[in-house]
């Protein structure tokens, strides 16, 4: 979860946002404390969104594993 307050400076950093689907090809929204995700085409509020750095992967689980 991302805190509305936060959204804008962590999108700055490239990777650091992911929309609950994973993708991370955010745009932050002008007005409110949104992203839009180019990938899924959908607009998230920040609280939807994971920060990759203190949130669990949210689509790790879908991953399979390479060992």
């Amino acid at each position: 979860m991302v805190a509305p307050e936060e959204l804008a400076d962590l999108l700055s950093d490239p990777y650091r946002v992911a929309c609950p689907n994973g993708h991370t090809a955010l745009n932050p929204a002008e007005t409110t404390p949104s992203a839009y995700c180019r990938t899924c085409r959908e607009s998230y509020h920040a609280r939807e969104l994971a920060d990759r750095r203190r949130d669990p992967d949210p689509c790790k689980h879908h991953r399979k594993r390479k060992d």
